[in-house]
């Protein structure tokens, strides 16, 4: 056979394909784990990007010390003067630092693509919003490494027990929370998962007593979804991200449990980390006439820092 009608001879008048009008998203990890966790402050319109947080000093004795710092500053002595005892404070400081992205956007894309101009500039600000909160969330998870009581063994999968020893540490030291995190890499989420199906003889003598203990419960969506949830642990949800750090020449990685921010734990000085603002997330657009184009611009200024030591624990444990 010759000389057939193909799609080749009616170039001008076929289409090799059809283009949808979306834009389908790319994978990612889940941004705004910071913006849950911290206690927020902000210094928009004030002269400084840095932030200074008065923090009480405990003059009345340490939490788990068995009374003795109360004893000894407290007793009193019938007809002997008081001596005098010394408030004192500490300072968590937040310093406000710049991220931003940007993107010029061609005439040429505006004019010819599916998507009409406001939807491009729709799904343009949201991928940079989303992008900027992700690069807030890497500096956020940058301080676990900062809190000075850590749990787990270098090169170790992390256990069950150590699981339990983070929040034991957390209520021993003396916070008082209504709520209560663990932000683990995605091995760890991995290891203690399988730590709770391995076997052992503890488990098969004291099966119904440890499992009240432990309360472990798969996610909702078992951590497919924005909560990034994928089981609760000792009744706490356990965050899975890949954000974390990681420790001892990449050997490791670096975890934490922590007491995020709520209204109770704010009022009673227990929240771990805080954040502050300089500049709310900002999207600008500039026209470029010489390049034919469109910048677009997204910035913001904030800060993160350690409010109270005593409310977190680093988990760190092998690296896959």
């Amino acid at each position: 056979m010759a000389n057939e009608t193909t799609t080749s001879t009616l170039d001008d008048l076929t289409n090799a394909s059809i283009v949808e009008a979306i834009l389908i998203p790319a994978l990612s990890e889940q941004p705004g784990l910071a913006l849950k966790a911290c206690r927020e402050f902000s210094l928009i319109g004030r002269p400084s990007n840095v932030l200074k947080l008065p923090v009480e000093t405990a003059w009345w004795g340490t939490p788990y010390d068995r009374g003795a710092s109360v004893d000894t500053e407290l007793d009193a002595t019938q007809a002997t003067a008081l001596s005098n005892t010394a408030f004192s404070s500490s300072v968590a400081t937040l310093t406000a630092a710049e991220y931003g992205v940007a993107t010029a956007l061609t005439d040429n894309v505006g004019e010819d693509s599916v998507l009409d101009g406001s939807t491009l500039l729709d799904t343009f600000m949201g991928r940079m919003l989303g992008a900027l909160t992700l690069a807030m969330d890497d500096d956020y998870c940058a301080l676990f490494a900062s809190l000075s009581n850590t749990i787990g063994t270098t090169t170790s999968d992390l256990t069950v027990a150590q699981m339990l020893a983070a929040q034991q540490g957390i209520r021993r030291r003396g916070a008082n929370c209504d709520r209560l995190w663990y932000i683990l890499d995605q091995q760890q989420v991995d290891d203690v998962q399988n730590a709770l199906i391995a076997t052992n003889a503890a488990a098969a003598i004291y099966a119904l007593a440890a499992d009240r203990i432990v309360n472990a419960q798969p996610g909702i969506n078992n951590g497919l979804g924005d909560d990034r949830i994928p089981m609760t642990f000792s009744g706490y949800p356990v965050i899975a991200t890949g954000m974390t750090d990681t420790a001892n020449t990449a050997a490791d990685v670096s975890g934490a449990c922590i007491v995020p921010t709520s209204a109770y734990n704010d009022d009673r000085g227990s929240t771990t980390h805080a954040m502050v603002w300089k500049r709310l997330p900002r999207f600008e657009t500039q026209r470029q006439a010489k390049s034919r184009a469109t910048d677009l611009v997204m910035t913001a200024r904030a800060g993160f820092a350690e409010l109270q030591d005593g409310t977190g624990a680093n988990i760190v444990t092998d690296a896959p």
